[in-house]
């Protein structure tokens, strides 16, 4: 007995054993030998009738999730392609595909259809004028519904002669097709019955690395014996069908089955029993299931077959959806690299349809795999999948969005008070003299550039007074995420001032505290007399001097200026402050009355609206500091006194005052001070501290003073 004999008693024994066990769950229990089971599997073969006509159907290809099929007729007078789409478990009417039956003339011959398991790539042979041979390979790529004009797929695949019924590997890796065969056949007796009959031999091709297919090579004896034909590579890449009319076959062309073992050998083929007929069996078709066989009987209707357990292909798990631009939600063209997770080998590398987006990666079950998804321009993205536990087919829905943009979330705020800030952005690549953006952020400190990858960008963020941010953005490699968050923290410029609390007396220093408030922005500053503090270029700074010590309050508003001055909004000496700016750090000297009977303390910022004497909103913060200090002193008694300029009539002026006067004392006993401690008298005009014969001096005289009765 020769080897190869024995392997395959061995193979076919060891597959009934394994069938055995599946048969007795599955078939009737009087079935148990080799041709029952045969018998039972071949009564399930049954025609198509959506598919079939009174013509002829040849060449049935189906996609990897079993729904979209395509198939040659001559259904419309020559042989043309068709496809039909299996919804709600009926295949759709067949619709002649245009797009290539039309390209060339009405005496060409199309056929052979191939759609790849992804169903994006469709490729068949036809006659078309200008080819290579009398027949050659050539495809089309799906287009929303219809398909692409024709291609022809060239050397080294197509030659002078005769290259047909193409067949490709799900990774995309290997194409099988024939070629005539003009070798004497080994059969005299088939020699002599297929006289002036074409034969084929099988051929296989390998993708190169650059992208081309390679030189193709005859597949090995016994494959090729004598008259082989269309051939098949099921999901799994390792499991090959194909037609032969060889000795020891029912007749005609029937269907064999052969598998690549892990070394890389094929196995030796096996008539597929429960097909075969003394008729032509041919055509094979299986979808990445691998539980139906789509095949053609008597070469000219479309049957379909369950197929025995111990014949079918390994089990795989298709992952599909498609791909788009996350921003549009346009389908992309992208690369799809597959490699085993463990190993980090790369399986397949496999492009998805350009126009939607589709597409379609079959898995054998059992492994760990990563897919990375890549296309120039944009983000990948990178998928890990564990089927180490599965163990039946399963199709797996996983849209992917890539993003040819990077969205830079800035959040710019204050580095001392942690407030948002709005500030000036500016962008440009690196080494550009131009700015791509100049913008200005919202209020809330926050926002989103959108940066188009491939590059490494500049940005610098830019606030008056605030020290200028520059970071880069390198996205010119590959980006996996396209969100990036930055937190811009901007350190304010700053002044140094000394503050000097001193007896408005003796000027000797005394102990206080100064509360500082930043009337500009959400700041307050508490610290002791006698220190210096950082102030923020550009802001307003209410001054509050007190002490506990017997003393009245003080308090000035300055300016922090870009010019490196610090100006009082006073006089600069009225009321006990003064502002000393040299080469030295500026200093400010704030003098506090002693609390003594007699004394008089000019309240300011005490404003009424014009020609009445209802108190501005403004005035508050001043008459607080004199609440504060008559809890302070429970025995302070005090006059309120208030003056007017010279405009208008003394007698109205007196009025005027005196009900002004009588304002504050409301105010001030509204907050819990007893009425009792107070006097209010309007002085009107008859007290002005400087002459009145300007703007500014006759504000000066509008004031209200608070003069220390008893203590």
């Amino acid at each position: 007995m020769k080897p190869n004999q024995l392997n395959l008693i061995t193979i076919w024994t060891i597959g009934l054993m394994l069938f055995s066990f599946w048969a007795s769950a599955q078939i009737p229990d009087t079935l148990r030998t080799h041709s029952d089971t045969i018998n039972f599997f071949r009564s399930t073969a049954q025609p198509i009738p959506e598919l079939n006509s009174d013509k002829v159907e040849y060449a049935p290809s189906i996609s990897a999730d079993g729904r979209t099929m395509i198939f040659e007729s001559n259904r419309q007078g020559k042989y043309e392609l068709f496809d039909s789409r299996l919804v709600n478990g009926s295949w759709t009417e067949p619709r002649p595909i245009d797009a290539i039956n039309n390209f060339g003339d009405s005496t060409d011959l199309i056929g052979g259809p191939s759609i790849t398991f992804d169903g994006n790539t469709l490729f068949f042979f036809a006659s078309f004028r200008g080819g290579h041979g009398s027949e050659d390979i050539y495809y089309s790529v799906r287009d929303g519904e219809s398909w692409t004009e024709p291609k022809n797929i060239g050397e080294p695949i197509n030659s002078a002669g005769y290259e047909g019924f193409p067949s490709i590997s799900a990774d995309g890796k290997t194409m099988y097709f024939v070629r005539q065969k003009f070798e004497p056949l080994r059969d005299k007796e088939l020699a002599k019955a297929w006289e002036n009959k074409a034969c084929f031999s099988l051929y296989m091709t390998k993708k190169q690395p650059d992208g081309s297919w390679g030189i193709p090579e005859l597949l090995p004896y016994p494959i090729n014996q004598d008259c082989e034909k269309a051939p098949r590579i099921m999901a799994d890449n390792r499991t090959l069908i194909f037609a032969s009319n060889r000795l020891g076959g029912r007749g005609n062309f029937d269907l064999y089955q052969t598998q690549l073992t892990d070394i890389g050998d094929w196995k030796y083929p096996v008539a597929l029993e429960y097909v075969n007929t003394p008729v032509a069996d041919q055509f094979s078709s299986i979808s990445a299931q691998g539980d139906l066989l789509y095949y053609v009987y008597d070469a000219s209707e479309i049957y379909s077959v369950q197929i025995p357990p111990h014949l079918r292909q390994f089990k795989n798990i298709i992952i599909q959806g498609y791909i788009t631009d996350g921003n549009t939600g346009d389908g992309i063209a992208a690369e799809i690299v597959v490699s085993d997770a463990f190993t980090s080998g790369e399986l397949m590398t496999i492009n998805n349809n350009p126009n939607d987006g589709r597409y379609t990666v079959v898995l054998a079950v059992g492994g760990n795999y990563n897919i990375e998804v890549k296309k120039n321009g944009y983000t990948s993205q990178s998928l890990f999948y564990d089927l180490s536990n599965e163990n039946e087919y399963k199709e797996i829905d996983q849209d992917i969005q890539l993003y040819n943009a990077a969205s830079l979330n800035l959040n710019i705020y204050d580095g001392d008070l942690f407030e948002p800030i709005q500030a000036n952005i500016k962008v440009k690549e690196q080494g550009a003299s131009d700015f791509l953006m100049d913008i200005e952020n919202t209020a809330d400190g926050r926002i989103t550039l959108d940066l188009p990858l491939g590059k490494l960008y500049e940005i610098i963020v830019d606030k008056e007074h605030f020290d200028s941010e520059f970071f880069t953005l390198d996205v010119s490699g590959l980006v996996v995420y396209p969100e990036f968050i930055r937190d811009v923290e901007m350190l304010p410029h700053k002044r140094d001032l000394q503050i000097n609390v001193a007896d408005l007396v003796n000027n000797g220093k005394i102990r206080s505290r100064v509360r500082i408030r930043n009337r500009n922005r959400d700041e307050v500053i508490d610290v002791e007399g006698n220190e210096t503090v950082a102030l923020r270029v550009g802001d307003r700074y209410e001054i509050e001097a007190t002490s506990d010590q017997g003393y009245a309050f003080n308090s000035t508003v300055i300016d922090v200026n870009p010019d490196e001055t610090i100006i009082s909004s006073g006089d600069g000496t009225t009321g006990g402050v003064s502002v000393s700016t040299g080469d030295a750090m500026p200093s400010l000297e704030m003098k506090l009355q002693p609390l003594l009977a007699g004394a008089n303390l000019t309240l300011k910022d005490i404003l009424f609206e014009s020609n009445s004497d209802q108190l501005n909103e403004i005035s508050y913060d001043e008459l607080q500091r004199v609440i504060d200090l008559m809890k302070q002193n429970a025995g302070m008694k005090v006059e309120i006194a208030a003056h007017t300029d010279d405009v208008g009539s003394a007698a109205y002026n007196a009025a005027l005052s005196n009900r002004r006067a009588q304002s504050v004392v409301k105010f001030l006993i509204e907050n819990k001070i007893p009425e009792e401690r107070f006097v209010a008298r309007g002085y009107g005009e008859s007290q002005p501290i400087v002459p009145n014969d300007s703007d500014e001096n006759k504000a000066k005289n509008r004031r209200v003073v608070l003069k220390i009765l008893e203590i």
